[in-house]
This record gives C-alpha cells, structure tokens and sequence, in this order.
C-alpha cells in the first residue's frame, strides 16, 4: 500500500507524515519504514516478510489510525445445482478439474460441457488487450510461470521452481515435457516450451507493449541453458552503479508466457525486438494458442466461442503434476470429466439472466441481481455461491494538524503515549456500527473488514489485527483519555437523548461519523484476474 500510507504517497488521504511515529534509531516513521522494508525482504514469499506486514498493520491501525476499514462487496454465482465441483474463488478454469454434472438440468443439451456468457472480445494478445473478456479467452490457453491461488499463496507452474542466489539474482528453473498447442497455421507441431519463451515473453513486455513500466524491475535477463533462465533484478534505477532488492518482482512472474517459436519469427534491425507488424502478430490477436488447459475451438462472431480441452495439456499429466510441490489434485482437481466451455456472447445481463432461467446457460453472475438471487437460493433447483471482491472500503481520518481535534498531536494527560487525535480517532471507530449499516444500506450482504489492505490479499492479512467493532463503552473510555468529559447514560432511552440533543459525547460521535462517510468513505477498486 506504498503511496496510501506513506508520507509522499499521491493517494495519503490522511496526512500520515514520519513525525507521527517517528523512530530515532531509524532515522524516520516506523510506519514509512516498515512499508520501505518490505520491499527489500527476500525470498518475496518467504515467513519473515509476511510476518513483517503483518507486525505493520497492526502498528498502523493500533498507534495510527489513519481510517477505519468498513466493508468489502461480494460477487455472486448462481449454477444449477446438479453441477457438482464449482468453487467461486477459483473460477472455472481452476476448478475444471474438480467439475462434473450429475444428471441434466432444464434446458441441458450436453453434458460434456460448461455454457457461460460473456461480451464480446477484442484483442487475444495479452501484451496489448485491455478488456475482461479478451483475458478470460487467453487466459484459459495461456499459462504463467508460477501461480497464485485465491489466498494469494504462491506455487510453481510452468516454472518448477526458483532461486534467490542473491538479493538481486533470482534464477527460475522450468518443467520439462511441456509442449505448445499447434499454431493456427499448422507450421509448428508439438514445439517444446523452453526458456526462449520466458526470455521472449519478459521482453515483448518490457519493450513492445502497453504496459513496459510494470517491468522496470527487469536490469537484465540470461538463459542458462534451454530449462532455466536468470532474472536480474534492480529495484531503483537512480542508482545505476548497484542493483536495489525488489520484492514485489514476485507477482510479475505470475505472467502470461507467449509462444517464442511464433511471435519471433521476424525482428526489427537490431535483430533483437520482434517485428510486431509480422502476419503471426495479427493471427495471434484473433487465434491465441498456448500450453495451457483450453485450445481455441469454434467461433461465430457475435455469437459464441467455444474453448475445448487439449488433451495433450500437461495438466493432465501425471508424471509432471504428481510432483508433491504442486499439490495439484487438491489445487485443481484431477477427475477432467467436461470437454468444452462454450461462452455465449450475450453482453445485455436481462437477456443472459432469461436465458439462465431457461436452462440455455449453466452458470451465471447474479451480483446485480439481488432479488432474483434471493429466489435462486430458495430454489433447490440452484445453487448460489459468494466471494470476497477485490476492494477496500473504509471510513477515512484527517490527520493533518491544522484539523482540530482528530489531527491534535498534544499527548493524552491520562496517558502520554497516545495522542489526543489518536484518541478520538479510535472513539469514532468504536462508535461506527459498521453490522447496522451493512445491514441497512447493504442488506448484510458485505463482509466487514479490519485491515488495511484488501481482505483478499489473504495470507498478507495479519489474522491478529487489532479490530475496532462497535463498542460505545470502549468509545466514551477513549473520548475521557481525550480530555472529554463524559456522563455514561443510565439507561438505553437516556443514550439515545443524549445522542440527540446534548452537545457533548454523542455529539462528537455523530459529528465525526457523519464526516467520515461523507468526506472520506470510498471504495477502491481492483481488477480481478
């Protein structure tokens, strides 16, 4: 969360700075440097640096408290519920494995396949497509070197493995006995995947696409030998004459790797950059192919695209996946009973909805749907599933001195250690009843957050956070140590009075709360992948 939090960040809300909490020893804000910290910790996934955010959310939100994080929407699944082995937070193509029908439903013509809708796509090529329905196309052919499960817990994939040989020199060795699809113009059969097509990858990337600034990480590549291949790393190129440690390299090796053999077959005049106006580029945009699960089968323009399982796909191969290291009949199943996804482009919701009902389409997103997914969890005939999006809402502080009284750094008399600012900020938290909005304005559908961070970021989530749940009695106590003075009520009646006409405790509690949501309540939200 570099560039929330920390002083100079463009999106500190908040008005954090380092003399908040600042640190002799370390020369500046232990808040500033816990985040600076935790991109120089290597292995990116290793105990110590989850162990190390977790010890910073707990100091942000105990002795700052730049907000109090409130909800985290849900997206919704419905599915006919004789489809057995679908899980929500792995999505079709990590559960395929897993997924079987029980029967027909409604409607069903095939049970050999999965029906979907979606809108139509665009570009196929992953370096320069923008569009969710483009990435669920290449996403289901292509394949990255390592994965990442809904936990965000990190595995091998193509890559078997990796190496720190040092802060600034990781080196990644890969599976061996995975081939290519066949390309659309048949002139490559059966072609081995190797380390040309990582080198080639990282390159097109950082050179020819969108978006090169995601591989500014990136000093140097070398392939050692066809299975293997080093990743030199160099977090601050201001400092040319020394490689800094970046620990958020990790997630770049979670990439989509593309098929060398065929994108490079022409390069410009220093013989390096591929040639982009080569014919394969344009066949690749519409023809994708990779090493993964799905081929390319069928497609009617406006009408559908079907994706059909290549059963040469290592993912079914035993002699790779049954490596302990991959844990992969738990990850992704091992029954491969289905053999087609056949994705319907039917981009107006009410019409899809209809043909859900009808039976024409097997499972569907009913998130804007909320009474029409009440009737599908009461029908035995369905089955409706939930999870957690990538968002963070919250109800956010100005901690900034020149606001008066939660942005007042005069230490507490009644204890010195906390400031008065701090104080009243952790009495506004205590008082929000985050469960009586969610359940007003969200149906208590939302799922109540505490961290900092989005809550599915999962294991980067310290499961000990301090948590601010409504408690007015721990709010009064915090309005006292504030200098406040403050008259419990005698009676849940005389609570309410207060709250209403007295200009003292229940006063600044619905003051503060009121411009908490309505100065500083958002949400931020993150693409999922």
């Amino acid at each position: 969360m570099t560039g929330v939090y920390n002083e100079n960040g463009s999106l500190n809300l908040f008005g954090y700075d380092t003399s908040m909490d600042y640190n002799e020893t370390l020369g500046t804000g232990l808040n500033e440097w816990y985040m600076k910290e935790g991109s120089l910790i290597m292995p990116p996934d290793s105990e110590e640096r989850v162990q190390h955010y977790w010890d910073w959310e707990q100091h942000l939100m105990d002795n700052i408290l730049p907000c109090q994080p409130s909800f985290a929407p849900k997206v919704y699944h419905a599915m006919w519920a004789n489809l057995d082995g679908y899980d929500i937070t792995k999505l079709i193509k990590q559960s395929w494995g897993a997924m079987s029908w029980d029967g027909t439903h409604d409607g069903q013509s095939d049970d050999t396949e999965i029906v979907t809708t979606d809108a139509a796509w665009s570009d196929l090529n992953p370096l320069f497509s923008d569009d969710a329905s483009s990435s669920n196309i290449y996403g289901a052919t292509l394949d990255p070197l390592i994965y990442y499960d809904p936990d965000l817990s990190v595995w091998p994939h193509l890559a078997k493995g990796w190496t720190m040989v040092n802060d600034t020199h990781c080196r990644i060795t890969l599976q061996e006995g995975i081939t290519w699809q066949t390309d659309p113009d048949g002139a490559f059969t059966d072609e081995p995947f190797d380390a040309e097509d990582v080198y080639f990858t990282f390159y097109a990337w950082a050179t020819v696409s969108n978006d090169p600034q995601i591989f500014d990480w990136i000093d140097k590549m070398e392939i050692v030998d066809s299975d293997t291949i080093d990743f030199y790393i160099d977090g601050d190129s201001d400092t040319p004459d020394i490689n800094e440690p970046y620990a958020p390299f990790l997630p770049g090796l979670a990439t989509y790797i593309l098929p060398e053999h065929y994108l490079n077959q022409t390069q410009l005049a220093d013989g390096v950059t591929p040639d982009i106006t080569h014919e394969s580029w344009d066949k690749f945009a519409t023809s994708c192919f990779g090493t993964s699960l799905f081929e390319l089968g069928a497609y009617t323009e406006g009408v559908e695209t079907e994706l059909e399982v290549w059963d040469d796909c290592w993912w079914m191969d035993e002699t790779i996946t049954s490596d302990p290291a991959l844990d992969w009949a738990n990850r992704f199943g091992d029954k491969w009973e289905l053999q087609t996804h056949r994705i319907r482009i039917i981009p107006d919701q009410q019409t899809a909805l209809l043909e859900f009902e009808a039976g024409k389409v097997d499972l569907f997103g009913v998130t804007i749907f909320p009474e029409k997914r009440d009737e599908f969890e009461a029908d035995p005939d369905f089955e409706v599933q939930s999870d957690t999006q990538f968002y963070f809402g919250f109800f956010g502080y100005n901690m900034r001195t020149d606001r008066d009284y939660i942005g007042d750094r005069t230490p507490c008399d009644g204890d010195p250690s906390i400031t008065k600012g701090l104080a009243i900020r952790k009495a506004i938290s205590y008082a929000i009843d985050r469960n009586e909005i969610n359940n007003v304005i969200h149906r208590g559908e939302y799922t109540i957050t505490d961290h900092p961070i989005y809550m599915k970021q999962g294991i980067w989530c310290n499961p000990n956070i301090i948590r601010y749940n409504h408690d007015l009695d721990k709010a009064r106590e915090y309005m006292e140590l504030a200098g406040f003075e403050i008259e419990p009520p005698s009676s849940p009646e005389e609570e309410t009075k207060t709250t209403e006409v007295q200009p003292g405790f229940g006063f600044w509690l619905a003051l503060g709360t009121l411009i908490a949501i309505g100065s500083a309540s958002f949400y931020v939200k993150r693409k999922l992948k």
